[in-house]
């Protein structure tokens, strides 16, 4: 479908104007990422991030749907109440064992209503350029933790890992440590606030070594590369 994201009522705005499990983060207030989402293992059990992208629709990891987790995932948290998830769509290319494509889009049973605490990210188009050096922000439901990391250029991500980078993966964090995604974040979002003022979704947080390591950053599933993908098999 032709659908520009950054059209989008309320895409990429948020109401919260303070920044107050990320490592190295610290606690956001209640509104400050109306995108990010929690997935849940029958009402009992954080598992995973998603980020929240049209009504209802939000990316995720694929990884997080692999079969050892039993029970499936079928629910989300957002703003504190629980919606049913229709469909789950794994990127067809995924690879679990190299975590290559590790994305999934996710159709709700219902759509959300939008409101100050309720909004979804931009979806950036495939040609969208995030800067290497760009600081950004990687949250997660260690109580909702946010931590500001810096865009890695795609030589550099090699560096750190020569074998298993693929295209559709970017770094962000710092060589020095200190700031990362971990356990519970995955499929969560990289947002990047562009000069218009608005988020865009720039990663999906997918893997690493370790927590914060020294000249280990977090690896995201780059959006730009797996765009194509999304708005194809989205029914907005």
């Amino acid at each position: 479908p032709n659908f520009n994201f950054t059209l989008m009522p309320y895409c990429g705005s948020t109401a919260a104007l303070a920044f107050s499990k990320i490592v190295g983060g610290s606690n956001a207030a209640r509104g400050e990422w109306p995108w990010q989402v929690s997935l849940w293992l029958q009402r009992k059990e954080h598992k995973c991030g998603a980020v929240l992208i049209a009504d209802r629709w939000l990316l995720s990891a694929a990884h997080c749907f692999d079969m050892k987790h039993s029970p499936p995932i079928r629910e989300i948290g957002i703003d504190g109440k629980m919606e049913k998830i229709f469909r789950i769509y794994k990127h067809p290319f995924y690879n679990v064992y190299s975590l290559d494509y590790d994305v999934a889009l996710l159709e709700l049973s219902t759509p959300v209503t939008f409101s100050s605490t309720i909004r979804p990210i931009c979806l950036p188009d495939h040609s969208h350029i995030f800067h290497e050096g760009a600081r950004c922000f990687i949250t997660g439901w260690g109580s909702t933790k946010e931590g500001a990391v810096n865009m890695i250029g795609d030589q550099a991500c090699k560096k750190f890992y020569p074998v298993q980078i693929s295209s559709r993966m970017l770094c962000a964090g710092f060589p020095q440590g200190t700031v990362d995604s971990c356990s519970g974040d995955a499929g969560g979002p990289l947002a990047c606030k562009e000069p218009s003022g608005k988020w865009f979704l720039a990663g999906i947080t997918s893997w690493g070594y370790g927590c914060a390591r020294p000249y280990f950053p977090g690896v995201y599933t780059k959006v730009t590369a797996v765009q194509g993908w999304i708005v194809q098999n989205l029914k907005l």
